[in-house]
């Protein structure tokens, strides 16, 4: 694991850092000039936004996992807020969270319940006052203080343990325990024996920002000799909480029985709470499309969370929820000019289908074999036998549904239709991506399109996985050249956020009175600003060309497994690919697609993506804004994890 740390000085003073480190934690520093003395204006001019910003540049090529911010007196003195306002700066740069050193205090003190405080301070009295005050804004009382106005670094380097024990016997009442705004050296090596002379806990600047930023990313660190912050016994297994505590019904042991516990993601990367950099080609089941952290739909959330508007409940809406539904007028075909929000994709399903049942007054959709459309009960109904899994036995679903191939000419649409109908609706998925990355005949939307307008039956498209330019285009209809009744959005819809959208013709969508169809989370502020963000960026980076790109990389690095007999078939679209496994007989091989995965997993570190009729499917789902190279080091750990499992 690497951390980084931006340090307004001159290199003296790293080893007050590197003390702090457990094992196999790599700090990596980059310093910027400072006007070298402690007073109260060249302490803030020192931390002004664009000098983080330039220093943090430093330290954009080694990629670290986390970036502490070194001046203490520069992140408290704006008062509560600029802490914030700094290290959202250097995150922008790094696109990595970052931490300032006042930030740390503050977590660190509630985390050992220090609510009323000692406070020993290197700096001027008024100095002094600003951190006093920082604190009491963050509801922690300061009982007593000592400002020592060293003046300058040197000054605070030649404080010897003796001399900091001194002062902070002389600092009475005591409260809580002792915060100590800054501290050379010397000061990390006496913090147990200040513990033990107080009778409370001692919490120093670089100490708290090195603890801080390692429980950021899910780290326990337990070192010896440091005071009570870092001698915190290590948390219970969460392995056991969840083995203890989730539901049976979760997939979280389907493919490793330790399961990776996540902490931090950037890009295309997430770090594991053990330090472990695992290459995400799954996308939390194609709903990342823009990776981790991406700086847009970070700023555009965080707006949201300053606003104050936790939420608005269905009744009302939020500029973030109008200004959504006029950029979706703009990406849409004017037939699907009108929006019913949801939740999810089960739920965006149910909201289709009871679109079309109002409006046609039917109770029976047409659907197709190998589909999947969600877990609730409509959306099984309208799934294949398989995509039920252990829900067939909840049996008979409703609404009622007949079944095609998929893929079916024209002619058995047709009949279907006139010998089973009335329908309410005909819905599929484009092109199936649960399924195994299947992609229909070339006139098979087209034969849909026609059945459904001699019909009058609404038809519906089930773009939860294929939506927002996961294939190649904004929406996989598109190539097609085909336009639904209905279409159903969900996945990367909410740009990481939990959101879902049903579009609709106009007859369709006003055929319901007002209330018939709501949820309390629909379309959540904070879940549209994310969508909005999301497609502004995929518009203005060009992710459709990029995905396209991405595919020519992936059919191009994935023929060389091809020379593997368990590899049956590699197939995709865009940003979506699925590489099937099959036994000696040809037969699909759930449990050696799980062996492999597993071992691409724990060894290769990369996550890959379940699917396929029988679970015998690889599935490579990446981010739109992957690397090339990202997606080389994708196929070679999965072309060692095949070479490890099949000799």
């Amino acid at each position: 694991m690497r951390l980084g740390l931006l340090w307004p000085a001159d290199g003296r003073n790293d080893a007050e850092f590197w003390r702090w480190l457990p094992r196999n934690v790599e700090l990596l520093i980059a310093r910027y000039d400072v006007g070298g003395t402690l007073d109260l204006g060249q302490l803030q001019s020192d931390a002004e936004a664009e000098i983080l910003k330039s220093a943090a540049g430093l330290l954009r090529h080694v990629q670290p996992d986390a970036v502490g911010l070194g001046d203490c007196a520069g992140s408290f003195i704006g008062g509560k807020g600029i802490d914030l306002d700094q290290a959202k700066a250097v995150s922008d740069v790094l696109g990595c969270p970052a931490l300032t050193m006042s930030t740390a205090l503050i977590v660190a003190a509630n985390s050992l319940a220090m609510k009323n405080v000692a406070v020993l301070s290197p700096y001027s009295a008024d100095v002094t006052d600003k951190l006093v005050e920082f604190l009491d804004q963050h509801g922690i009382g300061t009982a007593s203080r000592l400002a020592l106005d060293l003046g300058d670094e040197q000054t605070i380097d030649a404080m010897s343990a003796t001399d900091w024990i001194t002062h902070a016997s002389n600092l009475t009442p005591r409260g809580d325990g002792l915060i100590v705004a800054g501290g050379g050296i010397s000061l990390s090596n006496c913090i147990p024996q200040l513990e033990t002379v107080l009778h409370s806990p001692v919490i120093c600047g670089p100490g708290a920002l090195m603890w801080a930023l390692l429980q950021r990313l899910g780290v326990t660190a337990v070192i010896p000799n440091r005071g009570r912050l870092f001698a915190n016994s290590p948390v219970d297994d969460p392995l056991a909480v969840i083995d203890r505590h989730l539901s049976r019904a979760t997939k979280t042991y389907a493919v490793s029985d330790r399961p990776p516990i996540f902490s931090s993601a950037n890009g295309s990367w997430v770090t594991t709470t053990e330090g472990r950099r695992l290459l995400d080609f799954a996308c939390g089941s194609g709903t990342t499309s823009l990776g981790h952290n991406h700086p847009r739909i970070t700023a555009a959330v965080q707006s949201v969370l300053e606003c104050g508007l936790s939420h608005v409940g269905p009744h009302f809406l939020a500029e973030q929820q109008v200004a959504l539904l006029n950029r979706l007028t703009e990406i849409m075909p004017e037939h699907l000019g009108r929006f019913q929000p949801a939740t999810n994709g089960s739920e965006a399903t149910e909201i289709a289908l009871k679109a079309a049942m109002h409006f046609t007054g039917a109770r029976k959709f047409l659907a197709f074999d190998g589909s999947y459309h969600g877990r609730g009960f409509g959306a099984l109904a309208v799934s294949s036998r398989r995509a039920r899994g252990g829900n067939a036995a909840l049996a008979p679903f409703a609404p009622d549904a007949v079944f095609l191939p998929f893929g079916a000419d024209a002619t058995g649409i047709s009949e279907t239709l006139e010998r089973d109908g009335p329908f309410a609706g005909i819905i599929v998925e484009p092109l199936q991506a649960t399924q195994g990355m299947i992609v229909p005949p070339s006139d098979f939307l087209r034969s849909l399109r026609e059945a459904a307008r001699t019909s009058g039956t609404p038809l519906i498209f089930d773009e939860v996985f294929t939506g927002f330019a996961r294939t190649g285009s904004m929406f996989y209809f598109e190539q097609a050249g085909v336009v639904p009744d209905l279409l159903i959005l969900a996945k990367a819809f909410g740009g990481g956020f939990p959101a879902a959208l049903v579009c609709g013709c106009e007859d369709i969508m006003t055929n319901w009175s007002p209330g018939t169809q709501s949820s309390t989370f629909q379309l959540h502020p904070l879940a549209a600003a994310a969508s909005l963000a999301m497609i502004d960026t995929i518009l203005g980076d060009d992710l459709c060309t990029a995905a396209r790109m991405i595919g020519r990389h992936l059919q191009k690095q994935t023929g060389k497994l091809r020379r593997y007999d368990c590899v049956h078939d590699i197939r995709g679209l865009g940003a979506m690919f699925g590489v099937e496994i099959v036994d000696a007989k040809d037969a699909p091989d759930q449990t050696l697609t799980k062996r492999i995965r597993r071992e691409a997993l724990e060894n290769g570190n990369l996550i890959t993506w379940e699917c396929g009729s029988a679970g015998h499917v690889i599935g490579l789902v990446p981010p739109l804004t992957v690397h090339e190279t990202e997606i080389a080091t994708a196929v070679d750990a999965l072309d060692a994890a095949i070479q490890a499992i099949s000799t």
